[in-house]
């Protein structure tokens, strides 16, 4: 296997689920007060893990990496309080005046042993062009030493004492940086979220904002930190801390869903996530279904692959210049024709961080004017979707210890969504790639990263006779995507720009001279 194919495998490892056993919530109120030490510098590599690829000095940001240390609570259970020490990183704007007051803080997945932040590299443009600050925390024992393990006790190695830990672990990757962490079992995760997330409000000692005062704190968390979001919420953690003030539950792939939500939440759904007959809103809830999304999308797999080799070697960052042209390279949505997402061996090219970026948008927007996200239709089901979710058993398929996915119903999710005469998914959140569409998507194949089959020329042909056609149509669904708020007006652009930039209806692309009039004057266009 190429040097690629085995990154692509830790990826495919790394986006898998995982669900643990739930007990009745309970709430705890106990006054805890964690401490902050750093930043952190040196070890053996002399950067953090899951720094990114790029310098974020390019883009006005500072990068510092902090241990916070307490003793946590085990929600949901009568374990005793226990110690930990566990990390954050931080991405902060080095001029205080850009600041928004926005804090994203996001549970790392760690499924595939690794602890690594997916959303963030969705996210990441949209925080630095907005001021918002961006944290990932290690909450979890998998992502700090391993599965099972703790890191203790010192194994000697020579001269040396090291932790038992995986190589791909903190502790393991670099025991000299991160040889303190001591993060115990998933139990005590939750407490470690809260106390984590409080320091971001520290006015003494250490504070890891630098200085900055935020106003709101967002959680984020994909896949099986979406899970564990979720049970944060339902073992009572999130009544006891009132630590943040919304949450965006991205993709927990048919988990169990709190029955109450203190503070705005997001719950948001690629093809492969969606549960039948849930309502889309309520007190404090928004479910966003997203026709066409993959669980994760071929943008996101290029940013892990660079993110993963950036940490395991000693590869130095790429420029910024650098870094614009590896997203340019994620942009092809279908209109450049056949890519490596046409098959399982490569991933969905719909664009999902759109839907990203705009969750985050409206719960920002939810958090501090108090006008709510958008309502959104759900998806559309087949029978079949109702006959598999009524069979009495599920085939459990493990991926961490105490639980795992479902893969009854995650296998059955193709065959269960209804589709239009183009085969993308009926219902939903559709944004432009789906409203006015070149390619098929088909979120809910490949168990989690889709395909993406482009449209034939004759067929571009018969429903876009000519490239201004095209144009026209995509500006009118993006004004009403930006319009309705499930997408931004900064990614509307973007949007609009890949779409004049494209030859539809054929293969390619149109440069600017021949481009529409429209495209000339964007910014007044949308």
């Amino acid at each position: 296997m190429s040097a690629v194919g085995k990154v692509v495998a830790i990826v495919a490892c790394v986006i898998a689920m995982t669900a643990m056993c739930v007990v009745s919530a309970q709430a705890d109120a106990t006054p805890r007060a964690p401490r902050v030490s750093g930043p952190l510098t040196g070890g053996v590599h002399d950067r953090p893990w899951a720094a990114t690829s790029f310098d974020p000095g390019d883009f006005g940001y500072a990068e510092r990496e902090y241990l916070v240390s307490g003793t946590a609570h085990a929600y949901g259970t009568s374990r005793p309080d226990v110690p930990f020490v566990t990390r954050m990183l931080v991405y902060r704007p080095t001029d205080p005046t850009r600041f928004s007051g926005n804090v994203t803080v996001e549970w790392t997945n760690v499924t595939g042993q690794i602890d690594h932040p997916f959303e963030f590299n969705w996210l990441n443009r949209q925080a630095f062009a907005n001021g918002d600050a961006y944290v990932v925390v290690s909450a979890q024992q998998t992502g700090a030493c391993g599965l099972l393990l703790n890191g203790q006790p010192m194994i000697p190695v020579g001269p040396y004492k090291v932790p038992p830990c995986t190589p791909i672990s903190l502790k393991g990757w670099d025991p000299v940086r991160y040889g303190s962490l001591w993060v115990p079992d998933d139990d005590y995760a939750f407490d470690i979220f809260s106390q984590a997330g409080s320091t971001l409000r520290n006015t003494t000692g250490v504070r890891p904002l630098g200085g900055l005062v935020p106003k709101k704190l967002v959680a984020i968390g994909l896949s099986q930190s979406a899970m564990m979001l979720d049970k944060y919420i339902i073992r009572g953690a999130d009544d006891a801390a009132k630590v943040y003030d919304g949450f965006i539950v991205d993709s927990e792939v048919q988990g169990e869903l709190p029955q109450r939500y203190r503070v705005p939440t997001i719950h948001l759904w690629s093809e492969e996530s969606g549960q039948i007959g849930v309502p889309t809103s309520g007190a404090n809830h928004r479910i966003w279904s997203i026709a066409g999304a993959a669980h994760v999308d071929g943008y996101n797999v290029r940013q892990t692959i660079e993110l993963i080799l950036n940490n395991i070697t000693a590869h130095p960052r790429i420029t910024r210049a650098q870094y614009d042209q590896s997203v340019a390279a994620s942009e092809n949505y279908g209109q450049q024709g056949p890519g490596l997402g046409l098959t399982c061996a490569g991933s969905s090219q719909f664009q999902r961080r759109y839907a990203v970026d705009a969750a985050v948008a409206a719960m920002q927007e939810w958090v501090s004017t108090g006008t709510p996200a958008p309502v959104a239709k759900p998806f559309r089901y087949t029978g079949f979707k109702q006959a598999v979710e009524d069979i009495p058993f599920s085939i459990t398929v493990p991926i961490l210890a105490g639980g795992g996915f479902d893969a009854t119903r995650l296998l059955a999710t193709p065959f269960a969504l209804e589709r239009d005469s183009y085969g993308n998914a009926i219902g939903g959140v559709r944004l432009p790639q789906i409203a006015a569409p070149v390619a098929s998507y088909h979120g809910s194949l490949c168990s989690l990263f889709g395909i993406t089959v482009p449209f034939a020329p004759t067929e571009l042909s018969r429903l876009y006779p000519t490239h201004a056609v095209y144009v026209e149509k995509m500006l009118a669904t993006t004004r009403k995507s930006v319009r309705e708020r499930f997408m931004t007006r900064v990614d509307g652009l973007d949007q609009m720009r890949l779409a004049c930039a494209s030859a539809i209806p054929g293969w390619g692309t149109t440069p600017p001279n021949r481009q529409p009039k429209v495209c000339r004057s964007l910014h007044n266009a949308l």
